[in-house]
């Protein structure tokens, strides 16, 4: 790769992605599938750390194996069955019940999986799929000349340009490359803290949320990871005015009663350092798709306000970007007006579900409403089911 980017190019690359997460990925995948030209840009190495809650959502597992994603990264880690809603001192616990629990529960495979294992999958996939991967720094972004875009970045201590006729940004939280700039107020942004615990004995296929008054305006979070480990932690949007040191919300989960009381935390010891991330919320940004150029992922705003998901998103909208380019090149129209269809499904395949998210999330933030949850939705037939699936495919 070093001789890629230091050996002068007398043309174009077809298609560069910019960003390795599973938006990048799934667009570099598709894209090197239909035998264009692809470069993957991320500026760090792989396999490489990321802070987050590690929930591979159902959908985000079934377009993983699409792209190529083996068993071999999702089979140590355990099918999940439901999950279970700590809120004050009731316990929801949202699984099947009985045989109409199982059938809707049927084809629902979620997985917690940590992501420096599952992001350095995709990024095999992709260069088996035959895209060319690369570490580069990308810092800017020129405009459409007609033809190409010139990508500007810094590679082992040097900076390099570069023209490519096909652009994808998949940069993550606070990526503008190729955007307008971001008016004040205008997109919400949350918060969350994240550590890993060992000897913990949680129920090995469940979710674990707590939404308690003494975590407002946050949440927090408990999911199983094999031989007693768990990521473990708290989020909270940013729009609720001053948020409470998460490091204290983390405390207080912890030393939450009904996980003292059953047990699951009594041998458990930290397995790392809590590290913090901020998010990017949707609904989807404008400015998605201009001449040549695509955002997907969280750089386009698509991460769920409710929980922090985002990576069911970021693989399904990083694939329709990987479409809708490789079209765009095929037939050399690459102006707005031929990917404007992608910021059209953009809004509609995902701003109904990140605008209910939305409403959820403020709706839970209300610690008289928040106390109703469980004696709301406890009794409903089948709600138990129906929720788990809901919960189940949110990663």
């Amino acid at each position: 790769m070093d001789k890629l980017l230091s050996q002068p190019r007398s043309r174009p690359f077809e298609a560069v992605v910019i960003g390795a997460g599973p938006a990048g990925c799934a667009a570099a995948i598709t894209l090197a599938r239909a035998g264009i030209e692809t470069v993957l840009f991320d500026r760090r190495t792989f396999p490489r750390e990321k802070v987050c809650g590690d929930l591979i959502g159902a959908r985000g597992v079934r377009i993983a194996r699409r792209l190529g994603v083996s068993d071999e990264t999702f089979s140590p880690c355990p099918q999940l069955d439901g999950a279970l809603i700590l809120s004050g001192a009731s316990t929801l616990d949202l699984s099947a019940r009985g045989a109409l629990g199982r059938v809707a529960l049927r084809g629902v495979d979620a997985r917690v999986v940590p992501r420096r294992v599952f992001d350095h999958a995709l990024v095999r996939a992709a260069q088996r799929a035959g895209a060319a991967f690369a570490t580069f720094d990308v810092r800017s972004i020129g405009v459409w000349n007609g033809t190409c875009r010139e990508v500007i970045g810094w590679h082992d201590g040097h900076q390099i340009a570069l023209t490519a006729r096909g652009v994808i940004v998949a940069g993550g939280y606070g990526c503008r490359l190729g955007q307008p700039a971001p008016r004040n107020g205008t997109w919400m942004r949350g918060l969350a803290l994240r550590t890993y615990i060992e000897g913990a004995t949680l129920p090995p296929n469940r979710l674990i949320f707590v939404l308690d008054p003494r975590l407002l305006p946050g949440y927090g979070w408990l999911f199983p990871l094999p031989d007693g480990r768990a990521n473990v932690g708290v989020g909270a949007l940013l729009e609720h005015g001053r948020v409470p040191p998460l490091r204290v919300l983390l405390e207080r989960l912890l030393a939450h009663p009904t996980l003292q009381e059953a047990g699951w935390l009594r041998r458990a010891r930290l397995g790392g350092v809590p590290r913090a991330w901020p998010l990017d919320l949707g609904p989807p940004r404008p400015g998605v798709a201009g001449a040549g150029l695509l955002v997907a992922g969280e750089a386009a705003g698509l991460v769920g306000p409710l929980t922090g998901a985002g990576i069911s998103f970021a693989l399904a909208s990083g694939e329709r970007a990987g479409l809708y380019l490789m079209r765009a090149l095929a037939t050399g129209e690459l102006a707005p007006r031929a990917l404007a269809p992608y910021a059209r499904w953009l809004r509609t395949r995902f701003a109904p579900q990140l605008l209910a998210e939305t409403a959820a999330q403020r709706l839970l933030a209300n610690p008289s409403r928040l106390r109703l949850v469980p004696s709301l939705v406890a009794p409903l037939p089948g709600a138990a089911a129906l929720g788990a699936r809901l919960l189940l495919s949110l990663g």
